[in-house]
């Protein structure tokens, strides 16, 4: 077995066992039960996207920070988006997702366009990560690595479900990604990126047959390295960001901060999500 399938299953048991309530499980012989695989599955995608192909709308918000000798210091806010399609493939699915991930200045609530970085004394232009569009594979246990063709780079990553976790009708599932890269060359640059998500919902619903994507609150936390355009490579720490978030079904369930700058910056794809995603 592997250390994925260690985390999202058996990971799960010592603390599933003691805390899932012996009366509810009586009670409802239809609770998804998170020691096993397949309800494991079920539990993550009805939480964080959709067993059917309707789109799913992701809202994070989040503060960026530099980790530099053990303090943190807060760089600017994110405004996350993620907007997703999820198409049954194989004994798993593919996500298909449009992002979009707006920073803005701390104390304005502006797009951010110059950064006085605090840990360097430089001022230097923002590269806003703009509109992306991604492409996964998952399976029982996560997200299947596809090949990577990156010759200058040594690439290994990781991804699991799980555990979850029961406590009365509140159920929280971790949903974890991380992917490093090792150059080959001498003159080439370390990259590392771990994601951690952590999704809560009622079991009651994410256990209902005629449920196909349940509601659901998230909890985030990354961790990687500097990234190019802050010109901090060769400084130690990392690059860190903590946020929170909710799902939805509709561009109705987005924050008005996010979707004033999705509209401005993107009418097309704030227009139609679907026709961009479907291209993918």
């Amino acid at each position: 077995m592997d250390r994925r399938k260690v985390l999202g299953i058996l990971g799960a048991a010592p603390l599933t066992a003691s805390i899932l309530s012996p009366s509810r499980a009586l009670a409802d012989d239809h609770a998804l039960d998170p020691n096993n695989v397949d309800d494991l599955y079920t539990i993550h995608r009805k939480l964080h996207f959709s067993l059917d192909d309707r789109i799913v709308y992701w809202y994070l918000r989040a503060i960026r920070y530099g980790l530099v000798d053990s303090a943190f210091t807060p760089f600017w806010d994110m405004h996350v988006g993620f907007i997703s399609i999820s198409e049954n493939e194989g004994d798993g699915f593919r996500m298909k997702m449009m992002s979009s991930i707006f920073y803005t200045d701390l104390e304005t609530g502006k797009l951010l366009e110059k950064f006085d970085n605090p840990v360097t004394g430089e001022r230097i232009p923002v590269r806003q990560p703009g509109l992306l569009g991604a492409s996964r594979l998952y399976d029982k246990t996560g997200m299947v690595t596809e090949p990577v063709e990156r010759p200058e780079m040594n690439v290994t990553d990781d991804s699991s479900i799980g555990p979850a976790w029961i406590v009365g009708d509140d159920v929280w599932c971790r949903g974890d990604t991380a992917a490093r890269l090792e150059p080959t060359s001498e003159d080439g640059r370390l990259f590392q990126v771990y994601d951690w998500s952590t999704f809560h919902g009622s079991i009651t619903e994410v256990s209902d047959r005629e449920v196909a994507s349940a509601h659901c609150s998230q909890t985030f936390v990354d961790l990687l390295t500097w990234p190019d355009w802050l010109n901090m490579g060769g400084s130690p720490g990392n690059y860190v960001s903590r946020g929170f978030g909710r799902k939805s079904w509709s561009m109705d369930g987005m924050p008005l901060e996010w979707s004033v700058m999705m509209r401005d910056q993107y009418p097309k794809e704030y227009a139609d999500p679907r026709s961009y995603i479907e291209r993918l």
